[in-house]
């Protein structure tokens, strides 16, 4: 690799984390800005053409950025929307991979049918990323986010094990309708089974360690361990990856509050920088993928790439419509068998099922299974139309993140499919959680009272109540319309204080009055504070 090779993947990241950044403090689209950034950058001719290495995404972004999902997805919440979830995932993917194969067979003269569906697989999962954050910036219900983020885990994993089966067959390999089924079932099996072994053996181990740093490292390692075994013995390493995300996350509660916080903080800052390269990414592969079709005409060249993004989105819309009304019986049907079950949840009505249609927007997995089909066919002759799949790939994956992703923010108001009550339901949660915890505190704290002196009895006695009335207020806030103006300049005042304790200090400091260990003890419960603010 040579210094000018290196010095752009460095300048990669840093220059995405900074559109990112200025593009968040103008109220814009990160992942639209950092797109349309990579396209002009790509055109500009002192920069040099970097084509998409399918390793790369697969093994360096896609792994923590699929354990980070995983540990932040809610579990039993998967479980109240397990249908929604299993049909986009997977029925949606494996769907829209039939269709799209067979349409563009029939549109483009002389390509072959398992190369066509190499594109239908490529084409098939939806990179939620985008659309994730701007449901959740724009409020839609959370269950419907709940939905899109499920489906976000498992359809990579669906698609790429697709992607195998219809690249074994277009390289000239024999695959039956059974075969097929058979690896897409072990390769799911198998990814499952590998990141439940990890997760179970792990899981025992940090709770003995009581070392953040060295959990916390381990957290940063453990998705590319799971990924790059399962893939050595040919099954699917997402499908590992999202398993050991979603165990570790929801047993985290185990850990130690400092892994819990040192974990929070790491992540947000690998999080922030992976999906930002990202998306920046996709739009830098423009002037590699036209070199490589300019033997085609442009306008047709246009024209299959329209054609290819209206399959996408009519099977999608297809799908997610035929489908939730199919769930939507079949759940109706089995609550009416089990008369005691919770209510279901309300993420079929049409206008949401539209906003669902509506996201499904392709991203960068989608390039780097279209970058990873080789070069010729199991006999040494050229892969057919390989080229065309690429470009097609990369229009239907800007056209998705362009078209949809500017539309859905006007889409979901024009819509009406906020959720405006959720937030006073979520006071009054929080409230009653924090009630109940403080009633546990203290019902322990009665058990061990003959063991502590009567001050610190005191004392631990009135901060539970302090938080308990302090939630209480929280709950009233939102009730009556939001927090006051007094409740906001009070918040102001308290911040204000805080920059002139951190003032105080560091002048102490600077005056050696006090050490750098004392300094730092009380900057950070300084930070406590502030941070514990900013989280209510």
């Amino acid at each position: 690799m040579t210094a000018q090779h290196l010095l752009f993947l460095l300048g990669v990241p840093f220059f995405s984390v900074v559109v990112s950044a200025l593009a968040r403090r103008f109220d814009l689209s990160g992942p639209l800005v950092l797109v349309v950034v990579g396209l002009l950058v790509s055109i500009a001719p002192f920069i040099p053409d970097y084509d998409l290495e399918p390793e790369f995404v697969l093994m360096i972004l896609l792994p923590p950025l699929l354990y980070q999902a995983a540990v932040e997805t809610s579990v039993p919440s998967l479980r109240e929307n397990w249908s929604a979830v299993l049909i986009l995932s997977v029925a949606m993917v494996l769907v829209t991979t039939l269709l799209t194969g067979f349409a563009m067979h029939w549109l483009i003269p002389g390509m072959p049918l398992p190369v066509a569906f190499v594109l239908g697989a490529v084409l098939g999962p939806p990179d939620t990323v985008a659309a994730i954050s701007i449901a959740k910036r724009l409020g839609l219900p959370r269950r419907t986010v709940d939905v899109l983020v499920g489906e976000g885990l498992f359809n990579d994993a669906t698609a790429l094990t697709a992607f195998r089966i219809a690249l074994a067959a277009a390289v000239g390999e024999t695959v039956t309708v059974f075969d097929a089924v058979g690896r897409f079932v072990l390769s799911a099996a198998g990814g499952i089974v590998i990141g439940a072994v990890v997760a179970m053996v792990w899981d025992p181990i940090r709770f003995r360690m009581r070392d953040p740093r060295a959990e916390s490292a381990i957290s940063l390692i453990l998705p590319f361990v799971v990924y790059i075994t399962a893939e050595a013995v040919h099954v699917s390493g997402v499908m590992g990856v999202v398993i050991l995300g979603l165990y570790l996350g929801h047993r985290r509660v185990r850990a130690g509050y400092a892994t819990r916080m040192l974990d929070t903080a790491l992540w947000d800052v690998i999080v922030e920088i992976l999906e930002a390269t990202v998306f920046a990414l996709i739009g830098l592969q423009l002037i590699p993928i036209l070199r490589d079709v300019d033997n085609w005409g442009a306008w047709q060249l246009i024209g299959y790439g329209m054609a290819a993004f209206t399959i996408v989105v009519l099977a999608r819309f297809g799908g997610v419509y035929t489908f939730g009304y199919i769930g939507g019986f079949l759940v109706r049907h089995l609550r009416r068998n089990a008369p005691l079950a919770p209510p279901p949840p309300q993420t079929r009505t049409p206008r949401i099922l539209f906003v669902v249609g509506w996201a499904g927007m392709r991203g960068v997995v989608s390039l780097a299974a279209a970058a990873a089909i080789p070069l010729t066919d199991n006999h040494g002759g050229p892969l057919p139309d390989r080229e065309l799949v690429q470009f097609l790939t990369l229009f239907v994956v800007l056209a998705t993140l362009i078209v949809q992703g500017l539309t859905l923010p006007p889409l979901i108001r024009r819509l009406g499919v906020e959720a405006t009550d959720e937030v006073k339901e979520d006071a009054f949660a929080y409230c009653s959680a924090m009630g109940t915890a403080a009633t546990a505190g203290l019902a322990r704290l009665d058990e061990l009272e003959a063991t502590l002196p009567d001050p610190a009895v005191d004392r631990m006695r009135d901060q539970a109540r302090w938080r308990g009335d302090k939630a209480k207020k929280y709950a009233m806030q939102v009730a009556s319309g939001g927090p006051s103006a007094s409740a906001a300049a009070v918040e102001d005042a308290r911040r204000s204080m805080l920059d002139a304790e951190r003032a105080a200090i560091e002048h102490l400091r600077d005056l050696r009055e006090i050490n750098d260990d004392v300094y730092r003890r009380v900057l950070h419960q300084l930070d406590l504070e502030e941070a514990y603010m900013e989280r209510r």
